[in-house]
């Protein structure tokens, strides 16, 4: 079954079809089959996304509902740089249902024939991110199983392997299996599950090297026809593979092996795609030059707008999954039908232990050959990063096979920046009643968040990066009357330290340009004040403030200071000089309503701030920093968005997303474009400061 098209496709829902699953309400059927309909949907958060409904009757069986949550939660693991990732499960209304990514782009079934075969750039991305999907896939102890061009999606941020990840459960339903019925379609399955034979990760390799040959080609290297021909010629008969590049042309024919033990697995693939053909060192000299080898989650294109008209002033490891290939058997299951007579799966199946010997961990300080084979147990769980430095942009290379449209010199969309934001990570959920934060560095590009500073019993918040990008200033609450601002090194060396004891509040800091001063929300006899401190001697700040009002969430760029009060009734965002005390107020928003957050563009012309409509809404909105010109909203309406901040480079701004309990990292060009999240995890993520 094809569970994922363009935006705007699909068809209407059916009477009989649900209106709400769960907490998502229904807006069309994506597709159906034998085991039940895909249907978009959209969160309480406003996120578009894919939902899978089982049939009702499979709840009948005792044990269903266990083994679908089992596999569920095993396809959770999986990474989801390269594929979609796995959001949710549950049951409403007597049906199992299971919520992922929706992919906003075109299946590479449909970009094909829309446009022919793929140029060499593109070719050699959609290979690199098929394979990158299939090491997450099987490192979580996954089988694909119907891997075809109508399963991977060609959205902006790369290519994207859909439809698995509940096969056991659906296999194992009593009554579910139908003589004869083979989970795949033909002509993209292995000799070996026509013939029943053992089911290993191989078949997927099979499977890729069908895709690839077909998305040079433009057809299937085993041509066309119904069921039995294409079974009777993927068993006995040649490929066509067509002109290939290298190195695809031997990595194709070595996939397309009727031995399934002579086949390379998709790590093997990855290495010889982004390291060189046997150079596995070179490998991971990419992973410690591009960024840090952690495994990665993928970002999914997502909603946004951006109201048409000028603006004033110029917008700037998982789990080790079982051995790849030959060695364990899995049951051949059911899939859906994705036509008249043949059944296609929408999911993986788990694998079984094997008796295969996987390669050992060599001790540090091996030989070079025991180091190499280290290397390759790194990748299955760092491949990803070396992926999306080979896979970052190409969706924005023309078909003719030109440069990057992002690139310099060129036009077109600006590609989401490598460079990492700082956000708060919550350790256990909670916020904003208990607070579990830490510290944390967010590589957009990979999804990866990890740790800048160990206290895993303290509650820090609020990060910013110093101008230099070599400290970073954050918020620490010690109890509900005494909150810190504290710095640490970027690197996560020595040891952080506190500097003032007089911050009023869960508020954020802003640094000088100079990198010597920081402006706070000072508790004062007065009030809460806008005050500037030097790090070198904190104890006399420069109160920039005096009045009684209330006021919060400083900004400081050039020789101004953003930050909004209440002084006109509602919250509304003002800027004042960084070195006078009590200076003149000049306003920046005039709304009938409360806003927050001001962030200012690295060249401190355009502010970015989130709208408060009501007291759940949350919008970003642009305004030029000055306070002249028309304010135009960046987000959707119906999504709630805040905490914006610019990337280094102006051209992206990053957002917190969702319920204030329970927030995740988005991305958005400022022109409204482009909208994905860049982060990924089950708890919290919040607070980014991008610059």
């Amino acid at each position: 079954m094809d569970g994922q098209r363009r935006t705007g496709a699909g068809t209407p829902l059916r009477p009989g079809d649900p209106e709400q699953v769960g907490p998502y309400a229904l807006q069309a059927r994506l597709g159906e089959g034998g085991m039940g309909a895909v249907y978009l949907g959209r969160g309480p958060d406003g996120r578009q996304v894919a939902i899978k409904v089982v049939r009702a009757e499979l709840a009948q069986d005792p044990g269903f509902l266990t083994r679908f949550q089992d596999e569920v939660t095993n396809a959770r693991r999986v990474a989801s740089f390269c594929t979609a990732q796995v959001l949710d499960h549950g049951e409403s209304g007597g049906r199992a249902y299971m919520v992922t990514e929706y992919i906003e782009g075109v299946s590479l079934k449909d970009y094909v024939k829309q446009n022919g075969e793929l140029s060499p750039g593109m070719l050699h991305g959609v290979a690199v991110g098929v394979a990158a999907a299939l090491v997450a896939i099987h490192a979580a102890g996954l089988i694909h199983r119907d891997l075809k061009p109508a399963n991977v999606m060609l959205s902006f941020s790369g290519p994207r392997v859909i439809d698995f990840g509940i096969s056991q459960a659906l296999d194992a339903a009593s009554g579910l299996t139908m003589t004869g019925q083979l989970v795949g379609s033909p002509g993209w399955m292995a000799p070996e599950r026509i013939l029943r034979q053992q089911v290993t990760t191989a078949v997927d390799i099979f499977s890729w090297g069908c895709l690839v040959a077909y998305a040079r080609n433009g057809v299937n290297p085993f041509g066309t026809g119904d069921f039995s021909v294409m079974s009777a010629r993927l068993v006995h008969g040649d490929p066509e593979i067509g002109d290939l590049p290298a190195p695809l042309d031997r990595l194709v024919r070595a996939a397309l092996d009727k031995d399934p033990h002579n086949r390379p697995t998709a790590r093997d693939l990855l290495l010889a795609l982004v390291g060189g053909e046997t150079s596995e060192a070179a490998v991971l000299g990419k992973l410690t030059a591009w960024q840090p080898p952690i495994p990665p989650a993928g970002p999914v294109p997502g909603q946004g707008s951006f109201p048409p008209g000028p603006l004033s002033g110029p917008l700037p490891g998982p789990p080790s999954g079982p051995p790849e290939g030959p060695g364990h058997t899995v049951a051949a299951g059911s899939g859906m039908p994705g036509g008249p007579g043949h059944t296609v799966a929408v999911t993986p199946e788990r694998t079984a232990p094997t008796a295969n010997p996987t390669r050992p961990m060599p001790p540090d300080g091996g030989s070079p050959a025991r180091r190499r084979g280290r290397g390759r147990v790194l990748l299955a769980g760092a491949a990803a990063v070396v992926v999306a430095a080979a896979v970052t942009g190409w969706l924005l290379t023309r078909h003719d096979g030109g440069k990057p449209t992002g690139a310099a010199g060129g036009s077109g969309p600006a590609p989401l920046p490598k460079a990492g934001l700082l956000v708060r990570i919550d350790r256990q959920s909670g916020w904003p009643s208990r607070c579990y934060g830490s510290i944390g560095r967010l590589v957009p590009t990979t999804h990866v968040a990890a740790k800048v500073i160990s206290d895993d019993d303290k509650c820090d918040m609020l990060p910013r990066w110093s101008p230099d990008r070599k400290q970073i200033a954050f918020t620490r609450n010690v109890s509900a009357t005494v909150n810190e601002l504290w710095i640490t090194n970027a690197d996560g060396t020595g040891t952080p330290r506190m500097i003032t004891d007089i911050v009023d509040g869960r508020t954020r800091s802003a640094w000088s340009p100079d990198g010597k001063k920081i402006a706070i929300v000072a508790k004062t006899p007065s009030g809460r004040q806008i005050a500037v401190i030097t790090i070198a001697h904190p104890e006399t700040p420069l109160r920039l403030t005096g009045d009684g009002a209330d006021k919060d969430d400083p900004a400081w760029c050039g020789n101004r200071v953003a930050f909004w009060s209440k002084k006109s009734g509602t919250q509304q965002i003002y800027t004042v000089d960084a070195g006078t005390a009590g200076g003149s107020w000049t306003q920046v928003t005039h709304d009938d309503h409360d806003v927050n957050d001001p962030s200012f563009s690295p060249d401190c012309r355009t502010m970015a701030y989130t709208e408060q409509p009501a007291k759940d809404a949350r919008h970003v909105w642009l305004t030029p920093s000055d306070g002249t010109g028309t304010p135009r909203r960046l987000t959707s309406t119906a999504t709630r968005d805040m905490d914006p901040t610019f990337s280094p480079d102006g051209t992206w701004i990053a957002t917190a997303r969702g319920e204030t309990a329970h927030q995740s990292i988005w991305a958005i060009r400022v022109d409204g474009t482009g909208a994905m999240p860049v982060s990924a995890g089950d708890l919290g993520i919040a607070h980014p400061d991008w610059s």
